[in-house]
């Protein structure tokens, strides 16, 4: 941190007075130190120490830094040199405080040591824009977008590679109603997105210096696409691969068997896992940028079923559930049968009992009306023949006239 380096240079210079060291051994600072921004750098500019002896042969360290004001308050150091030159230029963005702290050091100075540190900071612009991001989606394909209020927008975006910065307009805004939101960009190289990326906003309407952000690309391609192969006892999983940097991306796996859940990550773009036939599986797979090439990441794809459960008790349910109904369907059918055809099924019988009385009775009606019904059995009346008589054997001899 700044401030150690101010502590340290305070011990030194008390512990040389203790010792009784003159402080005018004590090189000069430099002098009329100053800072502007351009294009994503700021340049740090100074002058030789007053009254430096020409004999004595120096260097400056310089060391720039953002500085946030907000809690919680941090120190990112950009840049830490030694140089002879009397400049020193360094990307930076100036969303934050741009400070820098510069100090002479003797390389040829007898007698000489470290001057006391020079410090100096410039405040951030106002700021024309909020949540400003990237996504690089697909090959040369990248999204800008910001909130703003403010309808004259301009962007200019450049890779930082080579210690070079080329800034290029966006010729492809997207707008929302008469505000810019964000940008298209098509000339970004899938190879740059590992680098930092420049990006500076300006607007006419507002008086103020443009706002410079740095960022390496969010990568979010679209979801892969999912196929599902049986290849003997096993199921074959297989993504699609991303238009661009093939060998950056792993493959994440997500499959449900059954009520159980699994999640494998590959680097190939294809798993094979043993299948069950009794199990239905319900499968999704991601994209993962490795951090070699950047960062970011695919959302899953959309699910793919194969097979379907099956349980092992289904047919005992079933089965438990089928014969109650069939037998209940049966005998509502019996019972209505029977009730339709009871005459035929069960005719009406007399008893045995009134039937020989009535058998014995001469009176022909005596049965019907003993029993109750319909006169079901009738007795053969005997035929009795009237005035017959015996003649005598004898006068079967004479023939009559």
């Amino acid at each position: 941190m700044i401030y150690r380096c101010w502590d340290v240079s305070l011990v030194t210079y008390f512990t040389l007075i203790f010792f009784g060291v003159d402080s005018s051994s004590e090189l000069p600072p430099p002098r009329n130190l100053s800072l502007s921004w351009d294009h994503c750098s700021v340049t740090a500019q100074w002058r030789e120490p007053a009254n430096l002896d020409s004999e004595c042969k120096v260097n400056y360290t310089v060391k720039i830094f953002s500085k946030t004001k907000f809690p919680p308050n941090t120190t990112i150091y950009v840049d830490n040199r030694q140089t002879t030159s009397l400049s020193c230029t360094s990307y930076i963005s100036n969303e934050n405080d741009i400070c820098i702290t510069i100090m002479t050091n003797p390389l040829m100075c007898e007698s000489k040591s470290t001057s006391k540190p020079l410090h100096q900071c410039f405040s951030p612009p106002k700021a024309l824009v909020k949540n400003f991001s990237c996504i690089y989606y697909s090959n040369n394909k990248m999204n800008c977008s910001w909130n703003s209020n403010i309808s004259d927008l301009q962007l200019h975006y450049g890779v930082l590679g080579e210690g070079r910065y080329i800034p290029s307009p966006c010729t492809s805004y997207i707008t929302s109603g008469p505000l810019k939101t964000g940008c298209h960009i098509n000339s970004i190289k899938s190879t740059d997105i590992a680098n930092y990326m420049c990006l500076i906003i300006n607007s006419s309407e507002v008086q103020s210096p443009p706002n410079s952000f740095f960022i390496k690309p969010q990568v979010k391609p679209n979801p892969p696409k999912l196929t599902i192969k049986r290849e003997g006892e096993y199921l074959h999983f297989q993504s699609s691969i991303p238009d661009f940097n093939s060998q950056c991306w792993e493959y994440k796996f997500k499959y449900r068997k059954c009520e159980n859940e699994g999640e494998t990550a590959v680097k190939s773009d294809s798993l094979s896992v043993p299948y069950d036939e009794a199990c239905k599986y319900t499968v999704q797979v991601m994209t993962n940028y490795i951090d070699d090439c950047g960062s970011g990441a695919s959302d899953w794809s959309k699910p793919e079923d194969y097979g379907e459960d099956v349980d092992a008790n289904r047919t005992l349910k079933v089965a438990s559930i089928f014969i109650p109904i069939a037998v209940s369907c049966c005998l509502i059918t019996a019972l209505v049968l029977f009730k339709r055809h009871k005459d035929i099924i069960l005719p009406a019988i007399p008893e045995p009992s009134l039937l020989l009385k009535d058998m014995l009775n001469s009176n022909s009606d005596g049965l019907s009306k003993n029993i109750g019904v319909g006169k079901v059995y009738v007795p053969i009346r005997e035929v009795v023949e009237k005035d017959v008589r015996l003649e005598p054997k004898w006068m079967s001899l004479f023939p009559g006239p």
